[in-house]
């Protein structure tokens, strides 16, 4: 009996190929061509007197240890098997291949017997035998995320994505003199990355994959650099369609449609509604450190020396400040190009801050009117309270300048700020007490609605706006909401 086996692996190497294994008990071999590997054939004679005319020998094919077939001549098998490989090699230059089990042609002779044909067992050998290759598998955090030919390209594929994340580095340190920076300086031209890691555990074993899951070295980068595509949802926001929601995740529509069934392209989208999509997920965070150096504003401080007679917000510049600056060192800590952590690590100041001095007021503004008014501007009297060109005139009118500084009449606080018709720029003060003044006319706005004021303080600026027959103050006192006349109480 003759034995001619067919091995999908090198023994003791990681190429693959076809071997020939001799069997213990026979002597003689016999070599065929199927690429790298060599067929082996080994027999011994059967004991014993026989007629021969009667004999007929026979193959028997096995594919992992299990007969599947029995044939005239082996030599049918030999080529279908050659140009199976040969196929796959010419498709796949670059790899190691061989078949996923072990074929194994066992010669036998036979007492008037014979075989089921060739075709039989050539159909049962396409439908059982399919061509490997060698692979170097890449695991990241116990995820298999990746196959390459072998561990020198993952290796090599793995130096250029961390390489992809080095910046130069810029920073000296602070005191040193002009001969040291230029000798970091040519320190940092030197390329090197060994301040670049990569977060997660990655492992490289050896893995038999059919050929078309090995990745170039392109697709490997594409991989490592973008990820794998993995399902989530999306939750629909308003205004959303499949159309607006596909190119998010660079898918078309027919995509989206097909990763949910029962979906059509008619479908009304509602918001909060949750569907497939398929998104690139980086597995690899390259970590990558650099120092730079930035010129940092020191604010100054305000040291305000409280002042009992001056009220809150009437603020005295004594000594106006101005900020300093310093040189600071930090170490930027990013993953995958994005900053994660700036970390000050060394700074020297170049000019100390100067503090400002301010008197500062604490007396607290009363909101509440005494009931005694003052004359809210300088001026001349150019019109009463009363009847007037057939209606009520109901305040007095003050001709001033544009501009001329107006003084609230009594502690309140500023009610509205704004534009009325006929008054033109107007304010209102309510003092709190059923007493409430108007300013009208006016050019400019002091004081702002909310603001507390006290008598005497200057709340706005005279003007000409509104009906008005030149610059002048027109000036209102109510009292439980009716207009009084106010030459009765101004003091």
């Amino acid at each position: 009996m003759f034995i001619e086996r067919m091995s999908s692996w090198t023994k003791d190497t990681w190429s693959h190929g076809v071997k020939f294994v001799q069997d213990k008990k026979k002597k003689g071999k016999v070599a065929f061509g199927i690429l790298a590997g060599s067929l082996l054939v080994s027999g011994t004679a059967a004991g014993g007197y026989v007629y021969q005319s009667n004999l007929t020998t026979l193959y028997h094919v096995s594919v992992g240890g299990k007969e599947i077939g029995v044939v005239d001549n082996p030599d049918a098998i030999r080529k279908w098997l050659g140009d199976k490989l040969a196929t796959e090699k010419k498709k796949y230059p670059n790899l190691a291949l061989g078949f996923h089990k072990d074929i194994t042609i066992t010669e036998k002779q036979h007492y008037n017997a014979q075989s089921a044909g060739d075709s039989e067992v050539l159909k049962k050998l396409a439908s059982i035998v399919h061509v490997e290759a060698n692979a170097a598998q890449l695991v990241v955090n116990g995820q298999t995320i990746a196959y390459a030919k072998d561990q020198k390209t993952i290796n090599q594929a793995l130096h250029r994505l961390k390489a992809s994340y080095n910046e130069k580095k810029l920073t000296q340190n602070l005191t040193a003199g002009a001969e040291d920076v230029a000798t970091e300086q040519i320190k940092q031209a030197d390329p090197d990355i060994s301040h670049i890691t990569i977060k997660e555990k990655i492992q490289v074993e050896k893995k038999s994959v059919t050929p078309r899951q090995v990745l170039n070295e392109v697709q490997l980068m594409n991989v490592l650099q973008k990820g794998v595509p993995e399902q989530k949802k999306h939750i629909v926001r308003n205004g959303e369609n499949l159309w607006s929601i596909a190119p998010q995740y660079g898918l078309r529509e027919k995509d989206l449609l097909a990763m949910n069934p029962g979906m059509k392209e008619d479908t009304l989208l509602q918001v909060g509604d949750k569907i497939n999509v398929q998104a690139l997920e980086p597995k690899i965070t390259v970590v990558s450190k650099q120092e730079t150096i930035e010129n940092v504003v020191i604010p100054y401080k305000i040291n305000a020396k409280p002042e009992p007679t001056k009220y809150r917000g009437d603020d005295t510049i004594v000594t106006e400040g101005k900020n300093g600056s310093k040189q600071v060192v930090y170490e930027l800590v990013k993953e995958n190009g994005k900053l994660v952590q700036k970390n000050p690590i060394q700074q020297k100041i170049l000019q100390q801050p100067v503090a400002k001095v301010i008197i500062r007021g604490t007396k607290v503004k009363p909101s509440r009117g005494d009931g005694h008014f003052r004359m809210p501007s300088t001026g001349v009297f150019s019109s009463p309270f009363g009847e007037r060109w057939g209606r009520m005139h109901e305040g007095i009118d003050i001709a001033t300048p544009v501009g001329t500084p107006i003084h609230t009449s009594d502690n309140g606080r500023v009610t509205f700020v704004g534009t009325k018709s006929g008054y033109g720029k107007v304010m209102m003060v309510d003092h709190g007490n059923g007493y409430r003044t108007v300013y009208g006319h006016l050019d400019d706005f002091v004081a702002k609605t909310g603001d507390i004021v006290v008598k005497g303080e200057v709340i706005a600026k005279s003007g000409n706006t509104g009906r008005s027959t030149g610059p002048h103050l027109h000036f209102e006192i109510h009292k439980d909401g009716k207009p009084v006349n106010p030459m009765t109480y101004l003091r």
